[in-house]
């Protein structure tokens, strides 16, 4: 009479199964659950909150990378962040000779001044650089990695690992309003919304979503409406690691 054996290996980023079937062949199944599986719920405690306002009444997105910085020990000020290593450039548009409407690139600058009402926004580019430039200045080995293109899934697994991520949202989590670009002078179009904004995400479960909001505080937000933003935003986010 054959014995059954269960053997269970534990081999990241997979879960090996082995068992030996009761006639005696031997029988080795393989499953990958461990690679993609995060809990349900997950929320990192004690994130440092930094409100926008006043000082930089446009400049959600480099007040959200100060937060990261200082979840990493990093106690700069935002204003430092803002006017010493955020690439800024002046709003500018013209027509050029093909007709079409020219002006700054969204992505690699932040268009105006965030310390004015009047500035616009930026995009990951501009935030890695400012992020990088600092934390050079520190002798840091931290880097601000790029995570545009990830799913919300992806983003909820570094929260379970107590990695905030900073993401491309709306204010108040609401549609995307009607949108306005141009062309830079590589060709590329880049547009923007007078709703666009940056946070943090520091916690989800399988309703909501935790965010922090330069504007707002610790907020929660539906996660459907959250998931719809950020894909309405080009997926766009932003870890230290």
């Amino acid at each position: 009479m054959g014995i059954k054996i269960l053997v269970c290996i534990l081999s990241l980023p997979g879960l090996i199964l082995g068992h030996t079937h009761p006639l005696g062949k031997r029988v080795v199944c393989f499953s990958t659950v461990l690679a993609n599986w995060y809990p349900d719920e997950a929320q990192i405690f004690d994130f440092p909150i930094i409100a926008q306002m006043p000082e930089l009444p446009t400049g959600c997105e480099i007040t959200a990378l100060t937060m990261l910085l200082h979840a990493k020990g990093y106690n700069v000020d935002k204003y430092e962040m803002a006017m010493t290593y955020l690439p800024r450039v002046p709003y500018r548009l013209y027509t050029g000779d093909d007709g079409r409407l020219y002006g700054p690139d969204l992505n690699a600058y932040f268009v105006g001044n965030p310390s004015s009402e009047a500035g616009y926004v930026c995009g990951v580019t501009a935030i890695i650089r400012a992020g990088e430039q600092y934390l050079a200045a520190q002798n840091s080995a931290l880097t601000v990695v790029d995570l545009t293109g990830a799913s919300p899934e992806d983003l909820y697994r570094r929260v379970s690992h107590q990695q905030p991520v900073m993401v491309w949202v709306t204010i108040g989590m609401n549609p995307r309003y009607p949108t306005e670009g141009w062309y830079t002078e590589s060709g590329q179009y880049v547009e923007w919304s007078r709703n666009d904004h940056g946070a943090v995400l520091v916690g989800y479960n399988e309703d909501s979503v935790w965010i922090a909001d330069p504007l707002a505080g610790l907020v929660t937000y539906d996660r459907a409406d959250f998931e719809a933003v950020y894909a309405s935003r080009g997926s766009q986010a932003v870890v230290l690691e």
